[in-house]
Order: C-alpha cells, then sequence, then structure tokens
C-alpha cells in the first residue's frame, strides 16, 4: 500500500537520499516537484532534515584524544580511590556506633555513681529526683547528634 499519491515520488526520494538533488538530476524531474505539492513537500521536509542532521553532526564535536585519555584516567583512579576507601569509611561508621553504644551502656550500668557525682558538683541546689531525667535528655542529645554524624559521614560518600 503506497501512502503518497505522485507517481514520481519514488524517483524524487531517490535523488534526494543520493544526494543528487537538484545538481545531477533529470531536469524534468526538477520542473516536476515545482509543480507537484506532494514532491515539493517531500523535498522541504528531507531537505530541512538533512540539514538539521549535518548541524547537528558538525556541532558535537569530540575533544582531542590527550583529553578523553586524561578524563579516563581520572574517573579510573577515582573508582579505585573509592573502593579502597570504602572499607574504611564502613570501619569508622561501625567504630562510632559501637562508641556510642558503650557510652550509653555505660551511663546505664553506672547510672548512681553518676547521679551522686552529678549531686555533689551541683551541691544542695540539685535536686536528686531530676538528675535522670537529666541524663535522659544528656544522652538523648548524644544519640541524636551521633545519628547525626554518622548521617554527615553516609552523605560525604
Amino acid at each position: 500500500m503506497k501512502l503518497y499519491s505522485c507517481a514520481q515520488h519514488e524517483s524524487v526520494s531517490t535523488a534526494l537520499q543520493a544526494g543528487h538533488w537538484p545538481e545531477a538530476c533529470d531536469p524534468a524531474l526538477r520542473a516536476h516537484v515545482e509543480g507537484c505539492a506532494s514532491c515539493s513537500d517531500l523535498l522541504l521536509v528531507t531537505q530541512t532534515l538533512q540539514r538539521a542532521r549535518t548541524e547537528a553532526t558538525q556541532a558535537a564535536r569530540l575533544p582531542s584524544p590527550g583529553i578523553l585519555w586524561w578524563r579516563a584516567q581520572l574517573r579510573r583512579r577515582n573508582a579505585a580511590i573509592e573502593s579502597v576507601t570504602r572499607p574504611i569509611a564502613v570501619a569508622e561508621k561501625i567504630a562510632v556506633l559501637i562508641m556510642l553504644i558503650v557510652v550509653v551502656a555505660l551511663a546505664v550500668w553506672q547510672h548512681d555513681q553518676i547521679a551522686a557525682w552529678l549531686a555533689a558538683i551541683w551541691g544542695p541546689l540539685a535536686n536528686i529526683a531530676q538528675i535522670p531525667g537529666a541524663l535522659l535528655v544528656g544522652f538523648g542529645a548524644l544519640l541524636f547528634f551521633g545519628a547525626f554524624a554518622v548521617y554527615l559521614f553516609a552523605a560525604k560518600e
């Protein structure tokens, strides 16, 4: 099934694809294109697409091979550095997490001694009933900032 109605449509298309239009084609074909709306539309669309293709290939200039080689070397070096430092970053995060767990466990284990120490520092103004609340707030802040530090370490990578 043909989508075009002109008998010369194929000849015009062949001349355009071969690059023979308008200099190397038959003068009768040029005269036909001037009078046929379907063939002139084909000519207009094909020439516009060919011009756009030529402009796009001219605009896409590759950098020099030296720059491409240099960028590839940088990418390879950065990938190697990242693969070497990844276990170190994981070990840092694990160490920070263990340290936070140990501090919280120590504070819970030695709660009475910490409360007595704080009472001795604050003297008669210290209310013993408020010390556990203060410890909870302090450890909560420590936990929050510790988690925030771990998040920042993770975001850096």
